[in-house]
């Protein structure tokens, strides 16, 4: 790409005068720079290593000395909007699908996507890491996004994946966390899956057309328990009528505490969160460090307990490393 056609699409500054004008390609990494490359520097201590790896071009935010004339250094207002600018010129060149969907059908799309053989490229709100991909993009390769005004920027010919509907019979609800259904005639038994949370999961099985390995669901967090025992030690799925929910999406709080209201009236739940949390009423119990849960779940009575600001992963890991400690004494 000519040095002037990059300055047009990112709308930058070209600083000095350089002897070189064109680059080959985009780079974020400092340490897989190439020669002939342009180098977009987040980070400014990159800029060196860039420098002596080869990078033709560098695009700075903010003030940096120029260290090599022949190169070009380049200005722009927002790095950010760099990355979008740069994405969108390098995606009008394909045909795409290209999908936005609500947080429960990115993650668990995220989950199954490995397993499958279509090309699915994840578009975070950190644009460097999806610049990475550039070089690789193909027409054949489905975007996903869970924001739709980011997407609209990057790549406007997009659809909504969430719009179908789908008709589930034979529902069961074995219990919070478990349902049997059928769809489209396939009979699906013991899902570990929380019935509000069906229709994503549908509507990925039908996009993938059943082509993946559905046992990755166990990799699904979102209503996912863990079972404690009267020790409170973890224990098998269901063999507890105690148990701990996490979940550290604003969005999906209010839903999913509806959803233990309405299916567990009887049980009593406790609320822990690392913050004041105001779609919960005052009857909250605040922890800034999850080392702190294991004595706060002993001092109170519960069902269930419902977690705030905190990630699933750090919750089983601190539990774990506390039992395993308990049996050295």
């Amino acid at each position: 790409m000519q040095i002037s056609s990059l300055i047009d699409i990112i709308d930058g500054r070209l600083l000095n005068h350089p002897s070189i004008s064109f680059i080959y390609s985009f780079k974020t990494d400092p340490s897989k720079v190439k020669e002939g490359d342009l180098f977009i520097a987040k980070n400014l201590d990159d800029i060196e290593t860039a420098v002596k790896n080869g990078a033709f071009a560098i695009i700075i935010e903010n003030f940096y000395p120029i260290i090599d004339k022949e190169i070009a250094w380049i200005k722009v207002d927002s790095i950010n909007k760099c990355f979008i600018n740069l994405i969108r010129f390098k995606l009008a060149h394909f045909e795409l699908e290209a999908f936005y969907c609500d947080k429960v059908s990115y993650d668990m799309m995220n989950i199954f996507a490995s397993s499958t053989s279509k090309d699915i490229k994840f578009i975070t709100d950190d644009l460097e890491d999806f610049i990475k991909e550039l070089e690789d993009i193909k027409n054949d390769d489905i975007l996903i996004s869970n924001d739709p005004k980011l997407l609209d920027k990057i790549y406007p010919n997009n659809k909504d994946f969430n719009n179908k509907t789908f008709k589930i019979d034979n529902l069961t609800e074995h219990s919070l966390f478990e349902v049997s259904f059928t769809y489209n005639d396939i009979y699906f038994p013991k899902l570990k899956l929380a019935s509000i949370y069906i229709h994503q999961f549908i509507n990925i099985y039908s996009f993938l057309e059943g082509k993946f390995d559905i046992s990755k669901l166990k990799s699904f967090n979102n209503l996912k328990p863990l079972f404690l025992d009267k020790n409170l030690e973890i224990t098998d799925f269901g063999r507890s009528d105690r148990f701990i929910i996490s979940q550290n999406d604003e969005n999906l709080i209010k839903e999913e505490i509806e959803y233990l209201n309405s299916k567990y009236k009887y049980a009593k739940t406790i609320f822990i969160t690392s913050y004041y949390n105001t779609t919960l009423s005052d009857n909250q119990i605040i922890i800034k460090d999850i080392r702190e849960l294991k004595e706060t779940l002993k001092n109170n009575s519960f069902n269930a307990a419902y977690l705030i600001g905190f990630d699933f992963y750090d919750i089983n890991t601190n539990l774990i490393k506390l039992e395993k400690q308990n049996s050295l004494f």
